[in-house]
This record gives structure tokens, C-alpha cells and sequence, in this order.
């Protein structure tokens, strides 16, 4: 398996060709490695990758911030926590690198899913021009002068000295996501009329005399990645400039390319590809663009962004259209992954499906990142969070009434730990609500979700009896020593006149799950959050005329910008109509009322969905509390919450037994 080969990158050898790529994870502290920190990339490395690269190492704080909480390396002090990272990592046979990285224009604010976060404690950031990121709420950079040019390429040449003293192997530079670098190499963002700005050559400079800088430093032979954009949008470089800019990188020294794509934060334009690659997004969207690169240079170029399953990684490279991948979430969500490829265990990979909920997510409010289905993300030096095996005399009878995911989770956790597991579902097929979201346009992704729990369920011989509703006569005959109740919500019916009356007023997850075809072509929505959203975008594929009223003054408030935005981008190409700032005042039999800026308008309806949430059902709990000898509610029926709340919540259930 040419996946699992070993390459040279330069003149290092690297054991094969799967490189953990740089992400944010907002461990670090007051721009310090964290004991979290190398617990977590620790993981990766003992995982079986070939280079592990630490997040960016900020060489200029704070005008150089990119988070929250960044690693930085513009200070030796922070020497001794960095060597410390590198060892944990090439103890495991994995090689250490990191990246070195300037914010630019990204450093004046963070953008965060609440607002904004200022990093660069109270300075205007540095750009090549006075051009603001295109993200709403983003500060104009000032130009940065020549003389500033000189002392941040200098503070590169000393952040790679001081990489080298803490042990790394190898050194990335950034030069993608329209952070610095990649900044004066697009005409997108440099307008500079001085030896800055203009031609190639002259964009090209800044980038090309850091590397020079750093060559001085580190030597000749020591590796350097680039890391670069792959594709800009109209205005910035051509495919054509792209794979010149990748050559003339080889020529200064430059040991591997790593393509990527994107603006560092959520930017959607017709035919650009973020740099989430959110769920929906087809995978390998730019591996063309590696090959397109791979085609002008001699060096191995480097793929990711969104390569999830082993056999398609595999593909790639035996296409030649790259030499190395490059592996960013599905190593949060599988720390394991090469391992299990190398052992023939594809089917035990925990499938990252690029939901963006845990990494992105809190990436973008400012909190250390984690993962649906990981619940150990950041925990990974924590042994209270370990799935220890109980002991013989502690073995529990363990009944879990409920297979979406809280409910296989529970179970899952409890029977690895050796507890005697069954699960009752009521319906005929295990997922709960994940059947149900996997439903709407490019959320087919989420199948893989059932697909791994079904494959853990069957390995540790959890006994699943499907079509079985549980009532207390059944619990108390069974006998367990442990009852947990996954039930999930009932959807809340809200307050409005003529919504009991009309028959044809629907609840979203009901008409997802039993996909009713005879509601007519007029549809209203009430509720604008993601439920609500994706079913407008569900119903208008199939020609419905849709429109969404929403009480709150936006949409989706709580939804994780990268999925949100393709969304709202669909639901416009759909000409679905969202209505914020809207009460239904009433439900009639072919039309309901609102009000909007205190005015009352008709709009025509043959159906109304519901989608304003779910609330606990809990009722079952209350019958069972004298009744079993230990009783536990999780998911939904206990508090509504996301699949990350469920899966995780029922995680933490398991180790309490």
C-alpha cells in the first residue's frame, strides 16, 4: 500500500505518507504549551503518522494572532515547553514539525460564533494593503511599511532557530489562508506599488527572502514546507500563477508543498472552496488543484482538506495526482487511523464527517476544539476519562431503552467496560434523529455515524432488539441492575391559534421520518433554526415553494458558521423566502397570519411545518424511579441538545457504571 510507504522530504525520511496538518485547537495557554497539548498531539504521533505539524506558531504576538489562545514562538521562553511537545511526538516514530505562521489582516479580530474577539490587544493588524478581510465585522488593517517588513522576516529567521533548539524535525511555513504570507502573494489582497506589490516577482518577494532568511538559520538541507493555496477567487491568482509560485518555492528551497484552500475563516463565493470543506462538500474537492501544482514542481506535494477513507487516499496516490496526504479532523475524531489501516481495520475507523460542530465550532467560540464522536478530545492525558474494565464482581446487568445516539453511545461505553449490555429501540432500524438529519441535501454523511456504532455494537456483543417498545411492566420483568433511558424529545407544540384545529400542520422531524408526499406546493416553515432550514432546503429539492418564518432577528443563530452559510447560499439558489423578525399569529386552512414590524400579512399555505424544537420525555422516568435499582436519563429526554451533547453525555453514563 503505497499510503503506507515511506518518502523523503528532502533528506529526511519519513515512515509514510500521512502528515497530521496544522489546526487550531485553542489548548495552548498565554501562548504556552500545555500539558493538554501534548497529551493530545502525543495521541496523533503514537496514532501512526508519519509527521505530526503543531498548529501555528505565532512568530509575532500579538500582531501576528491568528485565536483565542495560539501557540507562540517569538520568545525563547517558550523553548522549553515547545522541545518538550517535540519529544512526546518522535517518541512514537512520528516526525515533529511545526508552523510558523503571521496572521496579517486575520489578527485584528477573531471571529467568533458570538461576536468578535480582539487579539492583537488594541493594535490595527499588519497587512501588504489596506484591504480588510472579507468576513462581516473585520478591522482594516493598516499598510505594513518596509522597515516592518525586514523585522518580521527577521522574526521569522528567529522563530525557526528556536524550533530548531525545541527539537522539530521540520518547518512549515504558512503561506495559505490569506494569513501573511499568502497575503503578498495574491493580488486579491496586495495592491502594494512598491517592490512588494505588482508582478509575481515582486509579490513573490516577501515570501522568498523569509525563506532565505530561515535557510540562514536552520541550513540548507534542513526540510521546509510550504503550505499554499491551491485556488483564490476572481481576482487573486490564476491556476496558472498558483503552480508558478509552487515552482519558484522549489527553486528557493523549499522541500514539499502542502495544498490547501480557503481564507482561514468561512468565505463562500460560487465555485470556492472553503477551507472547512464542511459536510456536503464532495470529497477530495482539491486534490485537482494538487495535481495542477504537482505538475509544475519536482518536490512532493502534499493533499487534504477533505480525504476521509483510506481507499480513497490510496487512490490519489496511486493516480499520482499527489504524494502525500494530509489528515486534519479525521485525526481528532480517529487518533488511530493509520494504525487501523495498517492492521486492515478500515471498518474500526471512527468516521470523521466533517460536521465541523466540535473543531470548527469552538474553534469559533473561542474554546478548546473536541469532536461528536471523541468525547476523549483533550482528555487524552485524563485517566478518570479512560474506559477502564470493571472487575468481575462489579459486572452489571444494564438495559438501555433508546438507539439514537446518546442510547448507542451508553451502551457502547458500558459494554466496553465488560458491563452485560441489551438495547431496545422502538423503531426498526437503529440512529434515531441521525436517520432523520441525514435526510436533507449533503448531510448523507452522517450514515457513516450508524454505520460505525452498528459495527461497535455488533463487536461487543451488545444485544439489540429493534421494533420493541418499552413500558414499566417490560423494564421491571427484565430485571436490570442498571436501567438508562435514551428516549429521546417530543417536538414542542407551540402556543398558536388554529395550529390543533388544521390537519395540515406538520412536525418536522415527523414529516422527515415519514416523508409525506401529499402536502401540496405552498409550504410555510415556523421555526428558522437548523432543523427548520434544512427541511426548507429538503422541501424546496423536491419543487416545494417554501417560506421560513423565524421569531429571533437572524436564522440559525447557534449553527456552525461553515455549515450554515452553504445553506443559506442553497436556500437563496432555491428561492426559499426567510422571514426573521416574524410571530405566527394564526393558523388558518390555507394560509397562516403573521405579524412583522407590527404589521399583519397573509401568506398562502397548503402545509405548515413546525420546527421550533424539542422539549424532554422524561415520563417514562418518573414511573421507573422506585422501581429498577439504578436509573439514568440521558440525550434529549433528560435535556435537548445537539448530537455532540448526546454523544459525549453518554460517553461520561458509561464510566459511571
Amino acid at each position: 500500500m503505497k499510503l503506507l510507504s515511506p518518502i523523503e522530504i528532502g533528506n529526511l525520511e519519513i515512515k509514510n505518507r500521512v502528515i497530521m496538518s496544522p489546526m487550531t485547537c485553542n489548548f495552548a495557554k498565554d501562548g504556552f504549551i500545555t500539558e493538554q497539548m501534548i497529551d493530545f498531539y502525543k495521541e496523533r504521533a503514537k496514532g501512526g503518522v508519519g509527521i505530526v505539524i503543531v498548529e501555528d506558531g505565532i512568530v509575532d504576538v500579538p500582531l501576528g494572532n491568528n485565536a483565542k489562545n495560539p501557540v507562540a514562538i517569538d520568545d525563547d521562553k517558550y523553548i522549553p515547553m515547545l522541545k518538550k511537545l517535540s519529544s512526546a511526538i518522535k517518541k512514537y516514530g512520528a516526525k515533529a514539525a511545526i508552523q510558523l505562521s503571521h496572521a496579517g489582516r486575520r489578527a485584528g479580530r477573531v471571529t467568533l460564533e458570538n461576536g468578535y474577539l480582539e487579539v492583537t490587544r488594541g493594535q490595527i493588524p499588519v497587512a501588504p494593503s489596506m484591504i480588510a478581510h472579507p468576513f462581516p465585522g473585520q478591522v482594516t488593517p493598516r499598510e505594513v511599511r518596509e522597515e516592518e517588513i525586514e523585522e518580521i522576516i527577521e522574526k521569522f529567521s528567529q522563530a525557526s532557530r528556536r524550533a530548531v533548539e525545541a527539537g522539530f524535525d521540520i518547518i512549515s511555513i504558512h503561506c495559505a489562508h490569506m494569513y501573511l504570507c499568502g497575503e503578498f502573494l495574491s493580488p486579491w489582497a496586495n495592491k502594494r506599488q512598491d517592490k512588494y506589490g505588482g508582478s509575481l516577482e515582486n509579490r513573490m518577494r516577501f515570501v522568498l527572502e523569509v525563506i532565505e532568511k530561515v535557510k540562514s538559520i536552520v541550513g540548507i538541507n534542513y526540510p521546509l514546507i510550504a503550505r499554499m493555496n491551491g485556488q483564490e477567487p476572481e481576482g487573486g491568482n490564476s491556476l496558472l500563477e498558483i503552480r508558478e509560485i509552487a515552482r519558484r518555492l522549489q527553486l528557493a528551497g523549499i522541500k514539499a508543498i502542502s495544498v490547501s484552500v480557503g481564507f482561514g475563516a468561512v468565505l463562500y463565493e460560487k465555485n470556492f472552496i472553503p477551507a472547512e470543506a464542511p459536510i456536503g462538500t464532495p470529497e477530495g474537492c482539491i486534490v485537482n488543484l494538487a495535481e495542477n501544482i504537482k505538475r509544475g514542481v519536482t518536490i512532493p506535494v502534499a493533499v487534504g482538506n477533505k480525504v476521509r477513507h483510506p481507499e480513497f487516499a490510496e487512490s490519489i496516490l496511486q493516480r499520482n495526482q499527489a504524494d502525500i496526504i494530509t489528515l486534519g479532523r479525521p485525526l481528532i475524531t480517529d487518533p488511530y487511523w493509520v494504525q487501523k489501516v495498517a492492521e486492515g481495520r478500515y471498518q474500526d475507523i471512527r468516521p470523521c464527517v466533517s460536521c465541523c460542530y466540535g473543531c470548527v465550532g469552538n474553534v469559533l467560540k473561542g474554546t478548546p476544539i473536541t469532536c461528536i464522536l471523541n468525547p476523549l478530545v483533550g482528555k487524552e492525558g485524563k485517566k478518570e476519562f479512560k474506559c477502564a474494565p470493571v472487575n468481575k464482581k462489579d459486572e452489571k446487568k444494564v438495559l438501555v431503552i433508546g438507539g439514537g445516539p446518546a442510547g448507542l453511545q451508553v451502551a457502547i461505553s458500558t459494554a466496553t467496560r465488560g458491563h452485560k449490555v441489551t438495547l431496545w429501540e422502538r423503531e426498526r432500524e437503529l440512529g434515531g434523529t441521525i436517520i432523520l438529519a441525514k435526510k436533507p441535501p449533503r448531510k448523507q454523511e452522517l450514515h457513516e455515524i450508524i454505520d460505525y456504532f452498528k459495527n461497535r455494537i455488533d463487536q461487543l456483543n451488545i444485544q439489540v432488539e429493534l421494533g420493541k417498545e418499552a413500558n414499566e411492566k417490560m423494564i421491571k420483568n427484565f430485571k436490570a441492575d442498571v436501567v438508562i433511558l435514551a428516549l429521546g424529545g417530543n417536538s414542542i407544540k407551540p402556543d398558536i391559534e388554529g395550529i390543533k384545529e388544521n390537519k395540515h400542520v406538520y412536525w418536522a422531524l415527523d414529516l422527515l421520518r415519514d416523508d409525506y408526499t401529499d402536502i401540496g406546493q405552498k409550504i410555510v416553515i415556523i421555526g428558522g433554526g437548523e432543523v427548520g432550514l434544512e427541511t426548507a432546503e429538503w422541501l424546496a429539492e423536491r419543487g416545494k415553494t417554501v417560506t421560513v418564518i423565524e421569531l429571533l432577528p437572524e436564522v440559525a443563530r447557534d449553527m456552525v458558521h461553515a455549515v450554515k452559510f452553504p445553506l443559506v447560499i442553497s436556500l437563496n439558489d432555491y428561492g426559499v423566502r426567510i422571514l426573521t423578525n416574524t410571530r405566527v399569529k394564526e393558523i388558518k386552512f390555507d394560509s397562516v397570519i403573521i405579524e412583522r414590524n407590527g404589521i399583519e400579512k397573509v401568506i398562502e399555505a397548503d402545509s405548515i411545518v413546525v420546527a421550533v424544537g424539542v422539549k424532554a420525555e422524561n415520563e417514562l422516568e418518573s414511573r421507573l424511579k422506585d422501581v429498577v435499582p439504578k436509573l439514568f436519563c440521558v440525550g434529549d429526554c433528560k435535556k435537548p441538545g445537539n448530537i455532540l451533547d448526546a454523544v459525549h453525555e453518554g460517553f461520561k453514563i458509561g464510566l459511571q457504571i
